[in-house]
């Protein structure tokens, strides 16, 4: 995640749905609110987050042993301070995600099912498990932002200079002009 776990990223953004509901298929646009965007700009050092919203899609995934993928897409407006001259300026910001969670009562299915077949590419990564029979939504939409989000960004056209510092002579050079001027 992009920023560090705590017991308050929770609160930044909570949006539960039932495990069997998400199986069965649900098309979500779920937009932050002020007190949110505001809560998650401090969260992430941001100057503000004029807008932030998420499209998420689930459905059912595995044969024998039911789980959930979901796809989310992250687009909002951040106004941040340049990693360069300090200045704040404001940009888009664009993200996806896309992740498969498992109930926890079935992950021993799971395993058991995994080591029936050789994995293929997209099966590399573990399914999240989710507990009490809920996924938190927003705890991804979170997630997604932490990767989408840059907290050293640029702004346009804003270019590191190396400062001049003014170098010591060699000792080499203090030795030849010590020996011209003799």
């Amino acid at each position: 995640m992009g920023i560090m776990e705590t017991q308050d990223d929770k609160s930044l953004w909570e949006h539960k749905v039932r495990f069997d509901a998400a199986a069965r298929g649900l098309k979500l646009d779920l937009t932050a609110d002020a007190e949110r965007r505001a809560a998650i700009a401090e969260a992430f050092g941001m100057v503000s987050l004029a807008s932030l919203s998420a499209l998420i899609d689930t459905r059912s995934v595995g044969g024998t042993v039911p789980m959930v993928r979901i796809r989310l897409t992250l687009e909002g407006d951040v106004t941040q301070e340049c990693g360069v001259s300090l200045e704040a300026f404001s940009h888009p910001l664009s993200g996806d995600l896309d992740v498969t969670c498992i109930e926890k009562a079935r992950v021993t299915d799971h395993v058991a099912a995994v080591g029936e077949h050789e994995l293929s590419l997209g099966e590399l990564d573990e399914p999240d498990v989710i507990s009490n029979g809920q996924i938190d939504l927003g705890q991804y939409i979170i997630e997604a932002l932490g990767d989408a989000y840059d907290p050293f960004a640029r702004k346009p056209g804003a270019v590191f200079e190396e400062p001049e510092v003014e170098r010591e002579p060699s000792p080499f050079a203090v030795l030849a002009k010590l020996k011209r001027e003799e």
